[in-house]
């Protein structure tokens, strides 16, 4: 099939914007408010933004696509995992194999997990060594962040690979005025506990935040609960499966002059964990308490800046590394060529190691000119035993590769309401594989009535991983992936600020998509490039004050279709429709409830079971309630009663999710 890109973009945002006051109203979190911030927990936010541009900017100059959720909401719903936070944001696609501690994906309008570029504080952390590079969001804990930034669309032309879908930037806390100290414990339903301590402070000079958590739930089995289908056939109940979680993070900050500064950081993620594997040859492997996984992941980073020009000329040079390690042991789910079925462990280490350096000239009235070149070295390398007396049998894998890059983007504001950015990054991987992006957005803002029309355009691209290159199923050759996108939204703000709404829609075409030939390398398998899709849809949201200090509402909506265009089907695990309706009542002093409801349509995931065939997983609805009461300055007690109806529901097949569920606790902060 012969890839096209559209011609007309350009015409079809401007009929959009011409329409889009007549279209149902909603958006992004972000894109609600022309001139402040709205979040799922509604709580104020600063105007800047970082992610969108590289530089911090007022979110009502972004002609992107940016949410950005705040610490407050963190809090409250990322106890048990990081990616919970996440869920109802438009365009954003969550699955979770069988509860806290389990494989979890996070994507963005569409696109795999590996296309979706995943920073925290601005380092890549994908793991190399996965099979499309893709980071398990089930490892992360909710450690003293800041704030997650998230934009959508391409943004290679920003950051390079992996930005196909967008960027998720998961931003840590800094120091700040007299030292603050919190405790934070909690309890609930399946066995759970958790606690969190953290300190920060700042100093004339330096600045400092330090935080340490822990998470343990006794679980449910991760295949087949509360699956009908499933549970019946069983002869003896199914075995829990139960995860602790270790997260620490210290970020640190020398300011000796107003010129020059040091940043620090360094993240710690730890997650043992019992899984399942509905895949398993043999109906006695699906379920078994011997499968276990442990998984690190660390990050760290120096970041110098230095501004010896008073802001006409800032610069920025950052070290980094990060580091992901994963350990399994299956029990019985290993097989040699005459399915004979042994124990096997199994090693994965990811690691990267860069240093990139970015200018930022600031050109007056000629606008702002960002500027940078990077370099990456990455290394992933598997070790898979066979363990059956009295021999050890062993499948290594290693490879490497260095990605040397080049970036600019200029951002200009004409008649004090266009604001106009141009961008463009080149890539080369081992000074071969060379795959050129580029990035251009418009924002253009009436004040007079509380308006924001945005339009933008780009390309991203996807390297293949060093899995896909050089394992076993490798093919060193791979292109990386690409696509084109376009996008156009308007974000309005009616009743003196009381309504603020926004929709956008976006529309994408894929290419050189990677896909496996199971009959290929001597009929091992191989990765090739082949594939081609579509992916349009709309993203929307409204943020409503319905009675003063007393009732608030918000809605966000996802409709989308995505197509395998050379296969014409659907892509998996893409419902056509999702989205979240939350009401939030603060009528008391000091106390504040939310009610918030999650749905779903149907979408296609693939079969378990013989014959391995295309199946269609339900569409689901799941209903939450969340409470806290600030006693005083420092105590603040909070409850969360989850899935209130005990919905049955699969987000993939075969694996369970939470039955109705209690959870409390309480923060002390001093």
């Amino acid at each position: 099939m012969t890839h096209r890109f559209p011609g007309n973009a350009a015409i079809v945002a401007g009929v959009f914007c011409l329409s889009a006051p007549f279209l149902p109203q909603a958006a992004q979190a972000q894109d609600a408010n022309p001139g402040q911030i709205t979040t799922p927990g509604y709580v104020p936010l600063p105007t800047l933004v970082v992610t969108a541009n590289r530089t911090p900017l007022p979110i009502e100059r972004l002609g992107a696509s940016v949410t950005v959720i705040p610490a407050e909401e963190i809090q409250n719903y990322g106890t048990k995992s990081l990616a919970d936070v996440l869920r109802g944001t438009p365009g954003l696609n969550f699955t979770e194999s069988g509860g806290p501690g389990s494989l979890s994906n996070v994507s963005l309008r569409g696109s795999t997990p590996g296309q979706t570029l995943v920073l925290i504080d601005g380092i890549r952390v994908g793991d190399a060594s996965s099979t499309d590079g893709a980071l398990d969001f089930g490892a992360l804990s909710a450690v003293d962040i800041d704030r997650i930034e998230i934009v959508r669309g391409p943004q290679s032309a920003l950051y390079g690979s992996d930005a196909m879908g967008g960027v998720i930037n998961v931003l840590t806390r800094k120091g700040e005025r007299a030292m603050r100290r919190s405790v934070q414990v909690e309890a609930g339903s399946y066995g759970t506990i958790s606690a969190t301590g953290a300190v920060s402070g700042a100093t004339d000079k330096v600045s400092y935040a330090f935080s340490l958590t822990g998470f343990h739930s006794d679980g449910f089995s991760r295949y087949g609960y509360r699956i009908g289908r499933i549970t019946s056939t069983l002869t003896q109940p199914l075995e829990n499966d139960k995860t602790d979680k270790f997260a620490g993070s210290a970020r640190v900050t020398f300011t000796p002059s107003d010129s020059f500064s040091v940043d620090v950081g360094l993240t710690r993620f730890a997650d043992f964990a019992r899984f399942d594997n509905p895949g398993a040859f043999m109906p006695a492997d699906k379920d078994t308490r011997f499968n276990k996984g442990r998984q690190f992941v660390t990050t760290a980073f120096v970041r110098a800046n230095f501004d010896p020009f008073g802001g006409v000329l800032k610069n920025s040079l950052t070290i980094y590394s990060s580091l992901i390690e994963r350990f399994n042991r299956l029990e019985q789910s290993c097989f040699d060529t005459f399915f004979n079925s042994y124990n096997c462990d199994t090693t994965f280490r990811s690691r990267r190691l860069g240093v990139e350096y970015q200018g930022t000239a600031n050109l007056g009235t000629y606008g702002q000119f960002i500027f940078g070149a990077k370099s990456e070295r990455e290394t992933a390398s598997t070790r898979e035993n066979w363990l059956q007396a009295p021999y050890t049998v062993s499948m290594p894998f290693w490879g490497t590769q260095v990605t040397n890059s080049v970036f600019a983007q200029h951002s200009i504001t004409l008649l004090d309401r266009l604001d106009l950015t141009l961008g463009g990054r080149i890539d080369a991987i081992d000074n071969k594989t060379v795959f050129p992006t580029w990035r251009a957005t418009a924002a253009y803002r009436i004040e007079e009535t509380g308006t924001r029309l945005r339009v933008s355009a780009g390309t991203g691209a996807h390297a293949a991983s060093l899995y896909q290159r050089f394992s076993i199923y490798g093919l060193p050759s791979l292109r990386p992936e690409q696509n084109f996108s376009y996008e156009a939204g308007i974000d309005q703000t009616l009743l003196d600020g009381r309504v603020k709404a926004s929709v956008t829609l976006f529309d994408s075409w894929y290419r050189n998509l990677i896909d496996f030939n199971p009959a290929a390398n001597f009929f091992i398998g191989q990765y090739y490039n082949v594939g081609h899709a579509r992916i349009r849809g709309v993203e929307a949201s409204i943020d409503a004050v319905i009675v003063p200090d007393t009732w608030r509402a918000r809605a966000t909506f996802t409709g989308m279709t995505a197509v395998d265009e050379d296969k014409q089907i659907g892509l998996l695990r893409r419902p056509r429709q999702q989205g979240s309706l939350s009401l939030i009542y603060t009528g008391i002093p000091n106390l504040e409830v939310e009610g918030r409801i999650y749905a779903a349509s149907t979408r296609t995931d693939v079969s378990n079971d013989f014959p391995y065939g295309r199946v269609t997983l339900p569409q689901y609805g799941r209903a939450d309630l969340r409470a806290s009461y600030k006693f005083n300055d420092y105590i603040t007690a909070y409850a969360r009663l989850e899935n209130i109806t005990n919905a049955r529901y699969q987000e993939i097949r075969d694996y369970g999710v939470t039955g109705r569920a209690i959870y409390a606790g309480l923060k002390v902060t001093w």
